[in-house]
């Protein structure tokens, strides 16, 4: 069973509500970056990656439909949005990487006298919805080729292997497969995860998070918690 913790389709953005797991998998509709802020600052979405998505992809849906006259106008809106998400969680790096990238690009077209307004605007949408998809096949990568470095090293070329992560690094945290635990994902899928360890801050939520992560993306296989 995959995780999804997030759900967007041309325009239309639902996260799963992180606060109710693992009791409750609900997820809520991020009307715009009024949603967004709140899903950020509240912590119903967590992890960098996850964090920066949702926060562009609210961005998205906040100007899907609208019209804009002048590029200018797009322009500022771009600039005000993306550094009213930011002021979530300003300890959420990706996010203000993904805002300056955003923004830097927003500027270059907004310069560019051959791109129309419309263009600009579609441009834009496409740049974000880009992220989610490169956030996947980035996160299948590092699964991939994490679990081939560790394959390939001369103490386990034979049998399993056992692998301790820190914090949380699955599909929660981000657009979808994982980060560290997508390398744990891909040793099971190859049938060569013998047990795997997470070592996770001491908080009541993030322990629950890690063990329904844990348990959902491996299917039951053996795991165990650290606290620090």
């Amino acid at each position: 069973m995959a995780l999804q913790a997030i759900k967007y389709d041309t325009g239309k953005l639902e996260i799963l509500d992180q606060l109710l797991l693992p009791k409750e998998s609900k997820y809520i509709s991020i009307k715009g970056v009024e949603d967004g802020w709140r899903a950020i600052h509240n912590m119903q979405v967590r992890g960098a990656p996850a964090i920066a998505i949702v926060g562009c992809l609210s961005l998205v849906v906040d100007i899907y439909n609208e019209e804009f006259e002048k590029k200018k106008v797009l322009r500022q809106e771009v600039e005000g949005k993306l550094n009213y998400l930011v002021s979530a969680r300003p300890t959420a790096v990706n996010m203000k990487l993904a805002a300056d990238d955003l923004l830097n690009m927003a500027n270059d077209l907004a310069k560019d006298e051959n791109i129309s307004v419309s263009e600009m605007k579609n441009r834009f949408i496409k740049a974000v919805e880009e992220m989610l998809e490169k956030d996947v096949a980035d996160n299948s990568a590092i699964g991939q080729h994490g679990a081939t470095a560790i394959l390939n090293q001369d103490n386990v070329r034979n049998g399993n292997v056992r692998v301790l992560t820190h914090c949380n690094t699955g599909s929660l945290a981000t657009s979808g497969y994982g980060t560290a635990l997508g390398v744990c994902r891909s040793l099971a899928f190859h049938k060569r995860l013998g047990r795997s360890w997470t070592m996770v801050r001491i908080t009541a939520v993030i322990n629950s998070l890690a063990n329904f992560q844990l348990k959902i993306s491996l299917n039951g296989m053996k795991m165990d918690f650290f606290n620090h």
